[in-house]
Formats: structure tokens, C-alpha cells, sequence
């Protein structure tokens, strides 16, 4: 008998109880920075729509249409415009938040509150995957150390705007994947897989499609692995080439199969735009290189929306621009100077260089020329070397050997920092409830940019006539009416330029006063700013007919569509002025173009009728009277018109048939056909 070998059992370790507590520690710090982001912007809940979401969200008629326009989301532009509201904007390719939209408007409809609640959950995730990333590349540091740097980051401010606006969850949904981006690269060098670097080049094409902010990650990612692991130049350089390839084909997929894109930039949204100088772009560049830093050490005030003027263009001369130099040099250096020894400091500083770049107004300017959206991921780098010089001024050591007394210690001065930040933070949250308490509450601290004023003008003007379409009552507006214009005024105070304004300041005159000829003075500096704004040519047209001048009407609605093809309403009252000054013919061709743009409209085959039969010509309206009822059948006042028609031909057909339409039919009103189409 074969005796057999004993099987040795594998013997199993002792649990660790030093490690135990450490994984149970960071079990609890993440539960606290999840549940930090609902202490934050908890109260967002209740917020309703506000700046910017009927672009992606509130209103918008793609995504109305709910999980069915997830296909065209994604083979569409992100601002569509044109299509979608009338408008002449198409750019930007950004589908994973407007579908994120469509499917919420499929469960809840028209209500932003679980909108609001899924911008707090990824809010809560970014704080979570951040504290992950940040202990992963400081593995011998405390745990202290990432849990006091996400809670900073987590509470500051400048954050409301991207938490607790509904269209700005692409930021957060980029730098999710960012992040994501990051933690699969550094597990690449840990356990080099080519799926890591595949997984890691797709996050980071999500992250970009999210929104291309973290376009600066081609550069930040190989930094992050340079500071923080042994990667060799091989890996750092493997990294940079595969996040640059995957920016390139989604750049070239997107430019060649998107639609066209047109997207016009405005001075007031950014002069520098328009500078040709290049060393003022510069100068001025760091003028708002400091501004950030200020938000960053000081956000107050918040606004929501700068632009011209609130940012001067300056020079080299002025004392702010050299203060900036100063200091982002003094910053520069030092970073360069303790690279080699690969100091967390020099990393923050670096970090934060190259994630503001985009928006320092260098090379290329955004469209605003500042926005504290844009320090969403830079002001990581400013947390985490605050965490850091915090453990050093309080003498702390930053390996895992912090006591529990060292530790409250650090713990006492972060909530003494986090209490006035968190208190902020919830009370800037209350107006972001809508449009109209964000423009109102903010500005009083917006006293020279001139789109802040202009928004919130429109804001009010847009309320009001919402409230009058719900009532029908026209009356009792005085004291709103004046303060639109008062902001209006201050508007073209500020930038004399603004067209939309003054031609906003007519149609006030018109809709509300009925005061034509003040209404005309707006409408002719909104065209001798802009020659080529159409609502101007077209606002002028409309009130030159409402004082009856309508051979002053026409040039100007012909000057109207001819710098907006589209625009039917234009055709239609340059038809009826045509006919006031007895040009028939003319009246009549200018509708049958109306029929080429659209033609099923009812309209103008309407016109083309009256026309004919102002001046008595019968056989040549009954073509069009039959045309018409084809298209719209059971109108009783066309059949009514053709019963009498055929009768007095006795052709009997014809005439039964018109007959049997009059007894089936009801009695609809038609419109005047000379009343002109409103401009707003």
C-alpha cells in the first residue's frame, strides 16, 4: 500500500489589525465626502431651471423627445439653434449630458429636482474617485492627507457654478472621466496591459466629448505619472502619444461628420477676440491669471457672467499685470526647481499651470473671457497644496504615522476653513433657483459688464410676455417696463456696440407703448451698429407699417430677408405693403416665393387670393382657392367661395361637391391678410 504524502494546506495569514484600520478609516472618509456633496448642494433639489438649460435641457424640443433622440444626440451638434428654437447657432459636439437629459424628461417630464439630484450623486462621485486618485499617488502619505484636500476641494464655491447649474454637468461628467482616465494610466505602470492604456485613451475621449476642457490632460496625465511613480521616459512619452492620437481621431470624426459648425463670437463676450495686438493679449492674459488666483484665495463676489468690461484689456504698465508676472514666475521657478526631487508643490504648481492654460487668453481666448467654471479642475492643485502646507505650518507629519491628536489638530483648522466655504457654497445655491434670482442677486456686482446687464434684461422682458400670453392682459407693466430699459440703457452705457440691445429697446417701444416712432430710433442704431442684423431690418419694416409708411417698409423687409433667407414673416409683410401702394404683381410674386420655402403654408396662398380678388379677378384666385383646399380641406369660407364659383359656371360636379363640403364643415376664422406678422 502506497502510503500517500500529507497535502499541505496553505496556511492562511493572520489578518493585519494596523491595515484593518487604515481600510476602515478611508471606508468612513469616503462616506463622509459623498455625503459632504449633499450637505453642500443638498438644496439644489429645490432649484428650478436657470442659466443656459434650455440649450441642453429645459424646453429644448430634441430632448422633449426622450430616449427616442438619443441616436440624433449623438449624431448632432450640442447647441443646435437654428433647428431648435429659430436661432443661427450650431456648435460644439457634447452628447453624453443632453442624452443624460432626454432620459431624465422621459421618467420626470418637466422637473428639474431629479436633475438636480443626479448633478449631486456625480458631484459626490468626482469627490470620491478625486480622494482615490489622490491616495493612490501617495501611498505613504496619511490618509488625512487626501480626505482634508477633497473636503477643500469639495466646499469651495467657485464649484456652484458647475453643481448647481443643470447645463454644467458636462464639466462634471469630463472631469469624471478624466479621472478615470488618470486611474487606469497609473495601474498601467504598476501592471503595464495594453486594455489599460486602450481603457485609459477611451476615458479620456469620453472625458472629451463630455466637454473638451480636459483637453489639457494630453499633458497633466503624463505629469501625474512623472511625479508620482517610477514611469519610465518610455511609458510618460506612450501615455502623451495615445491621448493625443484618440484627441485627434475624435477630432477629425466629429469635424467630418458633424454638421456645419457656426457659433459667432461677440466683443462683449471676450474683446480679446478681437485684439491684434499681441502683446496686450498677453498682458491682459495675466491680469486674469491673477483674477483667478483671487477667486481661489477670495470668491467673492460670484457672478454669473463677466465679459466686457468686467475684465479691462491693459498693458504691460499696469500694476496688477506685473504683480501677476511676479508671481506666477516666482511660482514657475520654484516648481522647476524642486521637479527634480518630484515635491508634491512643484506638482501643484505645474498641475495648476497646465490646467488654467486654456483659459489664460494666451494663445487662444475662450469665448468668456473668464469664468469661474473654469477652475473646476485647476483648484484641485490649489486644495491639495493648501492640505499640504497646513500639515507643515501645523507641524504635522504627513506619513501614515499622524496621531490621533495630530490629526484633530489638522481636522480643527480645516473646519474652521470649511465652515465659511460650506456656508457660501449653500447660500450662493439659492440663486442659482432660476434666471431671474441668479441676474438679480448678482447684478449689483456686475456694474460694468454689459451682456450681465443685457441677460437679465431679457430674462424680465422674456417673464413678462410669458405672463401676458397667460393672462391677455397688456396693462399694469409700467415699473417693469422701466427697469428693462433702465438695464437696457446701462447696457449701451456700457458698450454703445450692443445691437441686440438697442434693438431690444425698440421692441419694448413697439410691444408695450405702441410707440413707433421712438421704436424706429432703437431699430436704426441696431443696424447702423450691425448693417447686417436682420431682426433690426425686419423690426424697422414692422414699424414703418404700423405707421402706415409703407413704401419706407418695404426696402427694409426686403433688406430683412435678404440677409435671412429663412424668414417668411418678412416676405409675408413685404407682400401686404406691396399691395398698399397698389404693386399687386408684386405682392403676388414675393408670395409665391414664400410658397418655394414653404410650401404647404396656408398663408400665403391666402394672400395670393385676397390679392386676386381685391381687384376682382376671379379665374385667376380659383386655382389657388383649389390648391389651397387640397392642401387644407374643409375651410368653409373657401368652399364657400368655390360653391358660388361653380355654380355660376353650372358645373354641376364641382358644385355638388363644394356643396356637400359647406354642410360638413364648421365655420373657422380666417386672419386679416394684411395684418403684418409680429417681430417678436
Amino acid at each position: 500500500m502506497v502510503k500517500k504524502k500529507p497535502i499541505k494546506v496553505p496556511a492562511v495569514p493572520e489578518p493585519n489589525p494596523e491595515v484593518q484600520k487604515r481600510s476602515h478609516k478611508e471606508l468612513w472618509f469616503k462616506v463622509i465626502l459623498f455625503s459632504f456633496a449633499f450637505i453642500l448642494y443638498g438644496n439644489t433639489l429645490k432649484n428650478g431651471y436657470s442659466l443656459d438649460d434650455l440649450y441642453v435641457t429645459y424646453n429644448n424640443p430634441v430632448v422633449k423627445q426622450g430616449i427616442k433622440a438619443i441616436p440624433r444626440i449623438f449624431t448632432s451638434l450640442y447647441i443646435n439653434i437654428n433647428a431648435e428654437e429659430g436661432g443661427t447657432m450650431n456648435f460644439g459636439y457634447r452628447p453624453i449630458a443632453k442624452a443624460m437629459f432626454a432620459v431624465e424628461h422621459e421618467f420626470f417630464g418637466d422637473n428639474p429636482g431629479p436633475s438636480h439630484l443626479i448633478n449631486v450623486i456625480l458631484y459626490g462621485l468626482n469627490i470620491l474617485l478625486l480622494f482615490v486618485i489622490i491616495r493612490r499617488l501617495l501611498p505613504k502619505y496619511s490618509a488625512w492627507f487626501p480626505f482634508i484636500a477633497c473636503l477643500l476641494w469639495a466646499a469651495h464655491p467657485l464649484h456652484t457654478e458647475v453643481v448647481a447649474s443643470l447645463k454644467n454637468r458636462e464639466e462634471i461628467l469630463s472631469f469624471l472621466f478624466g479621472l478615470l482616465s488618470i486611474y487606469f494610466f497609473l495601474r498601467y505602470t504598476r501592471k503595464p496591459s495594453v486594455w489599460l492604456i486602450i481603457a485609459g485613451a477611451f476615458a479620456f475621449l469620453f472625458s472629451l466629448i463630455s466637454k473638451p476642457g480636459t483637453l489639457t490632460f494630453i499633458v497633466a496625465i503624463p505629469l501625474v505619472l512623472y511625479f508620482f511613480t517610477d514611469a519610465k521616459p518610455r511609458t510618460l512619452i506612450w501615455s502623451a502619444v495615445s491621448l493625443l492620437a484618440i484627441f485627434y481621431i475624435a477630432l477629425q470624426v466629429v469635424k467630418y461628420s458633424m454638421p456645419f459648425v457656426n457659433r459667432p463670437v461677440l466683443f462683449i463676450e471676450n474683446p480679446l477676440l478681437f485684439e491684434k495686438n499681441f502683446f496686450l493679449k498677453i498682458s491682459t492674459g495675466f491680469y486674469v491669471l491673477l483674477f483667478y488666483i483671487k477667486l481661489l484665495l477670495f470668491p467673492h463676489p460670484l457672478a454669473f457672467y463677466y465679459g466686457y468690461n468686467m475684465i479691462p484689456v491693459v498693458n504691460f504698465a499696469n500694476p496688477w499685470v506685473i504683480l501677476s508676472i511676479l508671481v506666477h514666475v516666482a511660482l514657475f521657478v520654484f516648481a522647476i526647481w524642486k521637479i527634480r526631487e518630484k515635491h508634491i508643490l512643484s506638482f501643484c504648481i505645474l498641475f495648476y499651470i497646465v490646467t488654467i492654460s486654456m483659459y489664460a487668453n494666451f494663445v487662444k481666448q475662450p469665448t468668456g473671457i473668464v469664468a469661474e467654471r473654469f477652475l473646476y479642475i485647476p483648484s484641485i492643485a490649489f486644495c491639495m497644496a493648501l492640505a499640504y502646507l497646513m500639515f507643515k505650518v501645523l507641524k504635522q507629519p504627513l506619513d501614515s504615522l499622524l496621531t490621533n491628536k495630530g490629526a484633530m489638530t489638522v481636522l480643527g483648522v480645516t473646519v474652521i476653513l470649511l465652515i465659511p466655504a460650506t456656508a457660501k457654497t449653500i447660500t450662493r445655491n439659492k440663486d442659482w433657483k432660476s434666471e431671474v434670482s441668479l441676474f438679480s442677486h448678482d447684478i449689483k456686482y456686475l456694474d460694468k459688464s454689459a451682456k450681465a446687464h443685457y441677460i437679465y434684461a431679457n430674462a424680465l422682458k422674456s417673464a413678462m410676455i410669458e405672463e401676458i400670453k397667460n393672462t391677455g392682459v397688456k396693462t399694469g407693466y409700467e415699473d417693469q417696463i422701466e427697469k428693462i430699459n433702465a438695464l437696457l440703457k446701462q447696457t449701451v452705457d456700457i458698450y454703445p456696440g450692443y445691437f441686440e440691445a438697442w434693438n431690444t429697446m425698440g421692441e419694448l417701444s413697439t410691444m408695450m407703448q405702441q410707440d413707433y416712432t421712438k421704436a424706429l430710433e432703437y431699430f436704426k442704431k441696431a443696424s447702423d451698429v450691425r448693417p447686417k442684423y436682420a431682426p433690426a431690418w425686419f423690426n424697422m419694416g414692422y414699424a414703418h407699417q404700423q405707421l402706415e409708411q409703407f413704401a419706407e417698409a418695404i426696402p427694409c423687409y426686403r433688406m430683412a430677408f435678404a440677409l435671412d433667407t429663412t424668414d417668411v414673416k418678412a416676405l409675408s409683410n413685404l407682400g401686404a405693403c406691396y399691395s398698399k401702394v397698389d404693386k399687386v404683381d408684386s405682392a403676388i410674386y414675393v408670395n409665391k416665393q414664400i410658397l418655394k420655402i414653404r410650401p404647404k403654408m396656408k398663408l400665403p396662398y391666402l394672400n395670393i387670393i385676397t390679392y386676386y380678388m381685391q381687384h376682382h379677378d376671379t379665374v385667376n384666385a380659383v386655382p389657388w382657392l383649389e390648391q389651397i383646399d387640397a392642401i387644407h380641406p374643409g375651410d368653409r369660407r373657401i368652399a364657400s367661395v368655390l360653391y358660388m364659383y361653380y355654380l355660376g359656371r353650372r358645373n354641376k360636379e364641382k358644385t355638388e361637391y363644394y356643396k356637400q363640403v359647406l354642410i360638413s364643415s364648421q365655420q373657422t376664422s380666417q386672419p386679416k391678410q394684411d395684418e403684418p406678422s409680429k417681430p417678436f
